[in-house]
């Protein structure tokens, strides 16, 4: 078995396994070529679309997602190997000329906050609050609470875009928001759009120990999404917000760090797959197998995506092998 994924992962990527990637790629293509050339017609035609269908890949990730990260990931390019200050003058430009000529667009408001939220960021640098220099403190908190003001001024409009509530979740994280007024916020976005992942993932990052939270709180959330959620996803939610924290924090000591609970996570899992079996999904839920000690479920998965590895799920990349060579011992 060892060899088998070994040799496989050496390959070509599988039909099914690209089909996830490539749509991801094509989608963050598309969205930044338009951004950086002002294709702003473009740009209302598909993050319309995508919130009106609330369309998905086959992983099942929302695709307006895709395109705010891919809005995201044009601003940070943009700013690229620039002088910082002149280049998101410049954006904080583009974007209101996007608002000009859509002023009631969702998205040209949501794109307008990004680049203060982004512009605060490259200000304060990604790493933890010890590490940041005193003078970006008042910068970043002034970009961050004009993100806020936008947003908050045209709520009425944007508003109606879950990622209204994805930006306002990272400015309460941002600012340090009491509990119960990130609660209300956070209710507020769920009762209107109780199936986008990023508001659960937002939330969760405010959740977590290097933020405000601890991890009884991650726990107690994971559960309650579970509950608002059964309906349509079953117990995915739960495998999906233990998910996105191995991401956000505990990397691959999920198991020894947090409070998650494995048969809880595998009945999940199991639930993502029957809605959305994608060889991105089955990666993964190999991977957090491996990491929980379950041989009998490892070797299962490790035989059923032998021919669709997706590198990307193995981080490092050698733990695929690791994985496979203990999953065939007997």
């Amino acid at each position: 078995l060892s060899l088998l994924v070994s040799a496989a992962l050496l390959s070509a990527m599988q039909s099914r396994a690209a089909t996830e990637m490539e749509e991801r790629a094509a989608i963050s293509s598309a969205t930044q070529s338009a951004f950086v050339l002002e294709d702003f017609s473009r740009l209302e035609e598909a993050s319309d679309g995508y919130r009106r269908t609330k369309s998905r890949t086959p992983s099942g990730l929302w695709k307006l997602t895709l395109f705010q990260a891919a809005i995201y990931g044009a601003i940070r390019e943009s700013a690229r190997g620039r002088e910082r200050e002149t280049a998101f003058r410049d954006l904080e430009s583009k974007t209101t000329r996007w608002v000009q000529r859509y002023p009631n667009s969702p998205s040209a408001h949501i794109a307008h906050s990004s680049v203060f939220i982004q512009h605060a960021w490259a200000i304060r640098g990604s790493g933890y609050a010890s590490t940041v220099k005193p003078e970006a403190w008042e910068p970043f908190r002034r970009y961050i609470a004009m993100a806020r003001a936008n947003l908050e001024t045209h709520k009425s409009i944007a508003a109606v875009d879950p990622r209204w509530y994805e930006l306002m979740l990272s400015v309460a994280r941002d600012e340090s928001w009491e509990r119960d007024e990130f609660d209300r916020l956070l209710d507020e976005a769920l009762n209107r759009e109780p199936l986008f992942y990023q508001t659960y993932f937002l939330a969760l990052e405010y959740l977590l120990p290097k933020w405000h939270g601890g991890k009884h709180d991650i726990e107690d959330f994971a559960r309650r999404a579970v509950e608002r959620t059964s309906s349509q996803e079953g117990q995915g939610m739960y495998a999906r917000i233990y998910w996105f924290a191995s991401q956000a924090q505990f990397k691959n000591q999920l198991f020894s760090d947090s409070m998650v609970v494995w048969p809880h996570m595998k009945s999940g899992f199991d639930d993502v797959i029957a809605r959305y079996p994608d060889a991105w999904n089955l990666n993964n839920y190999a991977k957090f197998a491996c990491l929980a000690g379950d041989k009998a479920k490892a070797r299962e998965l490790l035989e059923r995506i032998k021919s669709a590895i997706v590198a990307e799920a193995w981080q490092p990349h050698a733990m695929l092998e690791r994985c496979a060579e203990w999953a065939s011992q007997t």
